[in-house]
């Protein structure tokens, strides 16, 4: 049976934007209840400054109390130099960064241009290259912006080039805001395609709009195999006005089981930790102890 890889990115991307505040401890005991469901991938936290990002200003705590699963990659979201080295003082040997290809989305988000971004990622090559590490980039707003609209795929292939000569090794491609249809991402990957091989990539859907899995059932039809998502649908770009909804794991583990793909998920385990999450979620204060 043919496999597909799912990244698990409720701590990170699930639980930046949530305005109560979690636990460390429940934090912690999430990311274990996922270690033991057969993701290969979990991401784990932020390195990003406690101002910004206030949800994952114990990255340090967490990444230090979690139970390692010997067979899950924990990757953790760095900004810069700073985020990296702190990434790698906690003993991460996979980390994340993020671009863009939207102008407008990079200055308001980041406050620098898409080319300072892709700068300040070249500059770091040797720092992680030094500790062997595993290397993603998202690359925001791959098919619309919420300040610019429709993307034109010119400047995401110009962005997904550089990221490919630095050696990157894998890119994932976000639909930050949702609003990807069935058609827009066909005819994205389709020009990908033309260049690179499907299987340095991942797919970052959102269902703000209820078009993720649809667009998930595209991505595999086109040969990709990867794929980011939130276990319970929490979460989504704290930057990105209406971006609320990461898709969720379980409905990408159904797609992929209903298609004939194994992911190699528990599903029962899975659903429990969704559960646990979405619990403490909607009781709030109450589960805060």
């Amino acid at each position: 049976m043919e496999k597909v890889r799912i990244v698990e990115v409720a701590p990170r991307d699930g639980l930046q934007s949530i305005p109560l505040n979690i636990p460390t401890k429940r934090k912690v005991e999430l990311i274990n209840r996922l270690s033991s469901t057969g993701l290969q991938e979990i991401e784990v936290t932020s390195f990003v400054s406690p101002k910004w990002v206030p949800q994952l200003s114990d990255a340090p705590e967490v990444s230090r109390l979690i139970k390692k699963n010997p067979l899950v990659r924990y990757t953790a979201l760095v900004p810069n130099k700073v985020g990296l080295n702190k990434a790698i003082e906690s003993g991460y040997k996979s980390v994340a960064f993020i671009t863009t290809c939207s102008e407008t989305f990079s200055q308001k988000n980041t406050n620098c241009t898409i080319s300072e971004s892709l700068e300040t990622i070249a500059s770091l090559r040797s720092l992680w290259s030094q500790h062997n590490m595993h290397v993603r980039v998202y690359i925001s707003t791959v098919w619309y912006c919420p300040f610019e609209g429709k993307m034109n795929p010119d400047p995401l292939m110009n962005v997904v080039q550089k990221l490919i000569d630095l050696n990157i090794d894998e890119i994932s491609l976000a639909d930050t805001i949702g609003k990807a249809k069935k058609g827009d991402v066909e005819e994205t990957l389709e020009i990908i395609l033309k260049y690179w091989d499907p299987s340095k990539f991942a797919l970052h859907f959102h269902d703000t709009y209820k078009n993720a899995k649809q667009n998930i059932i595209s991505g595999i039809n086109l040969g990709f195999r990867n794929f980011d998502s939130s276990v319970g649908g929490i979460g989504g770009c704290p930057y990105a006005p209406g971006s609320s909804g990461n898709v969720a794991t379980e409905s990408v583990l159904e797609i992929c089981e209903n298609n004939g793909f194994d992911t190699g998920i528990n599903k029962q385990s899975l659903s429990d930790a969704g559960k646990y999450i979405s619990d403490i979620l909607h009781k709030g204060e109450k589960t805060n102890g």
